[in-house]
């Protein structure tokens, strides 16, 4: 019977060690890997905050005019009407007026993910084609194109196409623009 009771006990300690402390032991280790992911993942936040205060105190260090500016270069949003009075207010510093607006494809570019991705689109950059019309001599379209070459919004010319038959007497032509313009998301 003296034998037979460290036997007993050694299988009580195996069973205990079975049914309750291994179980117990490999619960606090996937806690453990829980613990450590979520003190990296606050060890991200913290790094972000420190380049969020960074950047906003560099930022703090431009002018308001500047940073107007730079809104104006690249929006934030799509504003296609505060766009077509840009232009408008170009083509008026050219008695030209603005006919025949269409407002193009808006692109988000949705299909492609970028590493540098800031809107929900996966793409931080958003386009929109608008088009029209102006009716003007080609020496003041010339003009008019300079300027809006030299305006502060990014503007791509995607197709210029002309009508000289419109008025041959006054040698003023027709010209059909496509533009394109960018914005952030």
């Amino acid at each position: 019977m003296r034998a037979l009771i460290p036997l007993i006990i050694l299988a009580a300690a195996i069973g205990l060690f079975v049914m309750y402390t291994n179980p117990t032991f490999q619960a606090s280790k996937s806690l453990a890997t829980q613990a450590a992911s979520y003190n990296d993942a606050l060890s991200k936040a913290q790094q972000l905050r420190a380049m969020r205060d960074s950047l906003l105190s560099k930022r703090n260090t431009f002018s308001n005019e500047d940073v107007t500016k730079l809104e104006h270069v690249l929006p934030d949003n799509i504003d296609t009407i505060r766009l077509i009075i840009d232009i408008n207010n170009i083509a008026s510093k050219h008695n030209l007026s603005l006919g025949n607006l269409q407002l193009g494809s808006i692109s988000d570019s949705r299909s492609t993910q970028s590493s540098a991705a800031v809107g929900s689109s996966g793409d931080p950059i958003g386009s929109v084609q608008i088009g029209f019309t102006v009716s003007t001599d080609y020496d003041t379209f010339l003009a008019f194109l300079h300027d809006l070459e030299h305006s502060l919004r990014i503007i791509d010319v995607d197709k210029i196409s002309f009508d000289s038959s419109t008025s041959q007497t006054t040698g003023s032509s027709t010209y059909t623009l496509d533009l394109r313009t960018y914005w952030l998301h």
